[in-house]
C-alpha cells in the first residue's frame, strides 16, 4: 500500500540524487576552472606570480569541500539477501508452471520453499515484473512467465 511515509521516502532518495548530481556538476566545474587557469599561467609564463593555481588549489581542500556538504549514500533498492531469495524462488516457480498461476497459490509456494514471509504479494510481484521483463501478470492475481519477448 503506498501511503504518506513510502511517498516521503521516496522524495528523499530523489532529493539525494539531486544534491549528488549537483555537487558532481560543480566539481566538474571546479576543475574545469583550475585548467584553465593552469593554461592561462603556462601561456603567460607566470610561474613566478604571487598567486598560482597550485597555490589556490593547495589552500582550497576540494575534497572537504565536496565531503562535508554531500548527502549520505543512499542505498537505491535496499534489497536484502532474503528479498533476492524470494525473487529467485518466485522466478524458478513461475519458470516450471507452463500455464498462469494465481497470485495466492504462487505466494503459498514461494513461502513454503523459502521459508520466508512475503508481506504484500501484489506489491511484491510488481517490483519483480519491473526488475524481470519475463513475468508478467495476465489478469487479476493471474501470473505467468513468458519465455519469448
Amino acid at each position: 500500500m503506498f501511503n504518506e511515509r513510502m511517498a516521503l521516502k521516496i522524495r528523499l532518495d530523489q532529493l539525494a540524487d539531486a544534491e549528488v548530481r549537483v555537487m558532481q556538476e560543480f566539481k566538474k566545474e571546479r576543475e574545469a576552472i583550475f585548467a584553465r587557469l593552469q593554461e592561462l599561467d603556462e601561456a603567460e609564463g607566470n610561474h613566478t606570480a604571487d598567486i598560482t593555481v597550485a597555490d589556490i588549489a593547495a589552500t582550497t581542500d576540494i575534497t572537504a569541500v565536496t565531503t562535508v556538504g554531500a548527502p549520505p549514500k543512499v542505498r537505491r533498492g535496499r534489497r536484502s539477501e532474503g528479498l533476492t531469495e524470494l525473487r529467485d524462488t518466485t522466478i524458478q516457480i513461475l519458470k516450471k508452471q507452463n500455464t498462469p498461476i494465481r497470485g495466492i497459490e504462487l505466494q503459498r509456494y514461494v513461502e513454503e520453499q523459502s521459508g520466508k514471509k512475503i508481506a504484500n504479494m501484489t506489491t511484491f510481484m510488481n517490483s519483480l515484473e519491473r526488475e524481470n521483463a519475463h513475468v508478467r501478470k495476465l489478469g487479476r492475481g493471474l501470473y505467468i512467465y513468458e519465455y519469448d519477448l
